[in-house]
């Protein structure tokens, strides 16, 4: 697939060097984009418009009036922001806007975001779990208003993306598949939950590759290919990885590969274009590890 990424020095200002979600995420992140020499596409601040399709008004302005602080503090226990916090996220969710207007022109079959903060447990009034916007419902969004009629969310963050469910848990239109480790943080994602555009896979802790490998050839692609969808948005949290420190799914490197290429896979059998977004994953090298597994899957 021809891959662009999109990336800004913008969301590494975001930062507080003793929290796990800190600028050097994406630093090493980024490591393997750098040298495989990939394209690199800046980002540009969402409208307004399509984040209040989203999120409150009373919210925006709180988080826009709350960054002016120029020391770091936070919007809950979790969440922490700063003066450049506000920048950071209108971009990351602009980032998104513009992958999927880059998917609809046909240019690049393929996008990953390369943003931060994360943005999958932003509920409509609220910051949440390292996040402040909803990225990828900032794309689905734009998709549905670029006339992709069926947009399919896969997240494979190790947390419940319960901001992305919530959002489109009354729309038929935007499928939302997710495995998590649970019970977990945040506490949703049950199969109590799902409705016929909702699959919650719960996954116990210590699930490993080989359940996770019978989710994604099995459950998973039976799922996107029966609602066929007419684009893939991905919430790719690499905190399902083994050497995470936040999380219990021992995942290892090939089980990663194996779950990206059942995801890039789908979107080739349906030719369908795919975006990525960064959400979750807190080890260092295993970003890097992830990042470079990513790549080499999509551009394949």
């Amino acid at each position: 697939m021809k891959l662009a990424v999109i990336y800004d020095d913008v969301f590494l200002k975001h930062d507080l060097p003793t929290h796990p979600e800190n600028a050097l995420r994406l630093k090493y992140f980024m490591k393997p984009i750098f040298e495989a020499e990939l394209p690199i596409i800046k980002p540009k601040q969402v409208s307004y418009e399509l984040l209040r399709a989203i999120h409150s008004e009373n919210y925006i302005t709180d988080v826009i009036t709350s960054c002016r602080e120029r020391a770091p503090r936070f919007f809950d226990p979790d969440t922490y922001y700063n003066q450049f916090t506000c920048d950071s996220a209108l971009m990351a969710a602009g980032a998104n806007e513009l992958g999927v207007e880059i998917l609809k022109s046909g240019e690049f079959d393929a996008v990953f975001c390369a943003v931060r903060p994360p943005g999958h447990h932003a509920e409509r009034d609220r910051a949440m779990g390292f996040c402040i916007f909803n990225n990828v419902a900032v794309a689905a969004v734009k998709a549905l208003s670029l006339d992709f009629e069926r947009v399919f969310i896969v997240d494979f963050d190790a947390h419940h993306g319960n901001g992305t469910q919530s959002t489109f848990y009354d729309n038929p239109n935007v499928f939302y598949f997710s495995t998590h480790q649970y019970p977990f943080y945040p506490g949703t994602g049950s199969e109590k939950e799902n409705n016929d555009h909702i699959l919650n896979v719960p996954m116990g802790e210590g699930s490993g590759d080989r359940e996770y490998m019978e989710v994604y050839s099995g459950i998973f692609r039976k799922t996107v290919r029966e609602f066929e969808p007419e684009v893939i948005l991905v919430s790719a949290g690499y905190d399902l990885h083994s050497d995470d420190p936040l999380t219990g799914l021992e995942v290892s490197d090939s089980g990663v590969e194996f779950v990206v290429s059942q995801i890039v896979e789908s979107a080739k059998e349906l030719s369908v274009p795919i975006l990525f977004t960064l959400e979750g994953g807190y080890n260092l090298r295993a970003l890097e590890r992830c990042s470079r597994i990513s790549m080499n899957v999509i551009t394949s």
